[in-house]
């Protein structure tokens, strides 16, 4: 089920998100978090940031007040990543890690899980896929923040690629990108989260989102995001694209 929710740009989304996920996330909560530049994590799950973008809109900002209390998960971990060294140049890890994620995890006793570490990525995958195992246990909320691509994969879920038809809750393939290797929580794995927070901004997606808001489009192994419309978890679709 996807409620739209319509912003002006990509600041007011992530302001947006920041609200949804005060309601739904607690400390029973894995909060599964994708790349991309859509999201800006710094602004929607730390802590100061939020709170003074949120006091200039509204002219009511309190004096001697550095912030909120931010969003407070059991546990936070990477959705999918492109296979290489820990915290490579490219990796979603680094872009969590440069948005403050790693230390706010630290400064608020929340778990963090990463997906590289340094080993073959078969083995990685492996790895992941048992931690994936176990935290699904742990943590009877899980909820993702995503984004869509024009070909309508998401995270690391690919067109007819593995990790869309994988048993697995994790798996590794190449894919058509250019960052081929990657590693990924299945379609299967998502099948398991209670909410999402997809982003999609610009006209580039505008046809994407067609697609995936059309109720004749059904083939999830061609177009993974429309899994979004399909499933039984509530999902925010926030966007500031106009139909």
């Amino acid at each position: 089920m996807i409620e739209l929710v319509k912003v002006k740009d990509r600041d007011e989304g992530n302001l947006r998100a920041h609200d949804f996920l005060k309601e739904v996330v607690d400390d029973q909560t894995l909060l599964a978090l994708s790349g991309g530049t859509s999201p800006d994590y710094r602004k929607m799950i730390a802590t100061t940031q939020v709170t003074e973008m949120k006091a200039e809109d509204t002219e009511q900002k309190a004096e001697g007040t550095s912030g909120g209390q931010g969003i407070l998960p059991g546990a936070i971990c990477v959705v999918d990543e492109r296979y290489g060294k820990p915290y490579h140049q490219n990796s979603n890890e680094l872009l969590l890690k440069n948005a403050g994620i790693i230390d706010y995890c630290d400064l608020k006793n929340i778990e963090f899980h990463k997906i590289l570490e340094g080993r073959g990525i078969e083995q990685t995958a492996e790895d992941y896929d048992q931690l994936m195992s176990e935290l699904f246990v742990k943590y009877p909320k899980k909820i993702g923040v995503m984004g869509i691509g024009a070909n309508l994969h998401t995270a690391g879920l690919f067109p007819k690629g593995e990790s869309v038809k994988s048993a697995k809750l994790v798996t590794f393939e190449t894919v058509e990108d250019q960052f081929p290797q990657r590693i990924s929580l299945t379609l299967k794995a998502f099948g398991e989260f209670g909410n999402f927070i997809i982003f999609a901004f610009g006209e580039e997606k505008k046809e994407a989102l067609r697609k995936m808001l059309d109720e004749k489009e059904n083939d999830m192994q061609k177009y993974p995001a429309i899994f979004f419309r399909k499933a039984f978890a509530k999902s925010w679709l926030v966007t500031d694209i106009v139909f």
